[in-house]
């Protein structure tokens, strides 16, 4: 559909599913779907769109036309391969899949953290249903440009199918023509998904003798769903990944005693330029002692070992699921990726936050081009302190950070 969501009993076009129906109703996953399983019961059970589903906003102009039809706005979504895609995975027909062009009462006035603060009440107000694709919503803003949000459904896309849809999306609202081919990335998603389940599976315990036993975390994780609280760092130009992994590790290890597991999400390079979720999310144990053991070096070659097992997520191994489950280990992610901040000559970033996080501390690097890189750091309220959440600030500062950028 293409109008702005009406709620569950006022939106049209939803088919019953035909095999195995979702909670209340909700259209369930086809037998395919094994990738995006975890992410659908994250959506469905825990009900986190706000700390899943990939979303930004920005302000700029925008071509007369290009947000006042739902049609057109469905027809460029659906040539994107957006509605096939979930359509892949979702027991609902294509033509049933949701697109949202939503336009507000406006204008949006005030500078950038009224209009930050704008999105997020939005994001975190409007939750994508299982059955929809995309959402558009769009401010009159009071310069005469746009204030614009956009959020992906999670199933559908991985962070670097969205870097490549952003950059469509906005060229198709000002008016010019789209960079690459339109679709490319899911003309065969079907076939993807169908390749990605086939993979070999590990043994979950093989993979668990080769983890060792869970080391004794310091500080307990908090087991239930909390408000989240968000601190951004400006990274020094260059840090790899691995690089990351050891900078976190040095400042953890003494700022929370005891050992550590660290998550980071993994995507297999047969997969990285094909449209959709194929992400396995990995552990990396770190058990107690001196930081200096946990070089870029160490994390390069355990990653590589865990890497070749075969396909597993982290849910596939019972004994950290448990932990993880009852707050014994603090969940603690740290992952490469990026918020999509737009094109800086012609759009303005608006950052949006998550209300609620899953897990207790992660660090999620933002390599955004042209830059510069940053760092975001989100935690539960109950998990850091103010004051040990800026001495972890300020020891990755010391570690990887840079001066003179700002978000």
């Amino acid at each position: 559909m293409t109008a702005a969501d009406p709620g569950p009993a006022g939106r049209p076009g939803l088919r019953p599913a035909a095999v195995d129906p979702g909670p209340a109703g909700r259209p369930g996953l086809r037998p395919a779907a094994v990738a995006v399983r975890d992410i659908h019961s994250f959506l469905v059970d825990l009900g986190m769109d706000c700390d899943v589903n990939p979303c930004t906003a920005f302000v700029g102009a925008v071509e007369p036309g290009r947000v006042e039809d739902p049609g057109a706005w469905r027809e460029f979504v659906s040539r994107l391969g957006l509605t096939r895609a979930l359509a892949d995975l979702v027991e609902v027909a294509e033509e049933d899949v949701v697109v949202t062009l939503d336009p507000r009462p406006g204008p949006a006035e005030g500078g950038p953290a009224e209009l930050a603060d704008l999105v997020t009440v939005y994001h975190n107000e409007h939750p994508l249903g299982i059955d929809e694709a995309v959402r558009l919503a769009y401010w009159r803003h009071t310069d005469g440009a746009y204030l614009l949000f956009v959020k992906f459904s999670h199933l559908i896309v991985d962070l670097t199918d969205v870097v490549e849809l952003l950059r469509q999306i906005r060229a198709h609202l000002r008016g010019e023509t789209p960079p690459g081919r339109i679709g490319s990335r899911y003309r065969h998603h079907a076939r993807t998904v169908e390749q990605y389940t086939a993979l070999p599976a590990a043994d979950p315990a093989e993979v668990t003798r080769a983890l060792g036993e869970l080391p004794v975390p310091g500080r307990k994780g908090i087991p239930t769903i909390s408000a989240a609280v968000e601190d951004w760092l400006p990274l020094r130009e260059g840090v790899t990944f691995d690089e990351l992994l050891s900078a976190v590790t040095g400042v953890l290890l003494p700022a929370l005693g005891g050992g550590l597991v660290l998550q980071y999400p993994f995507s297999r390079w047969e997969f990285a330029t094909k449209g959709g979720y194929y992400v396995e999310i990995k552990p990396l144990v770190v058990r107690p002692g001196p930081p200096s053991e946990y070089t870029p070096e160490y994390f390069a070659k355990t990653r590589q070992a865990q890497e070749s097992l075969g396909r597993f997520t982290m849910s596939d191994l019972d004994s950290f699921a448990r932990a993880f489950t009852s707050g014994r280990m603090p969940r603690v992610v740290v992952s490469d990726t990026t918020f999509m901040r737009p094109e800086p000559d012609r759009w303005r970033w608006v950052p949006v936050r998550g209300a609620r996080v899953f897990e207790d501390l992660k660090f999620l690097a933002d390599r955004s081009w042209p830059g510069p890189p940053l760092l975001r750091m989100q935690y539960k309220r109950g998990f850091l302190s103010p004051e040990a959440a800026a001495h972890v600030l300020d020891g990755l500062k010391q570690r990887i950070g840079a001066s003179g950028a700002t978000p």
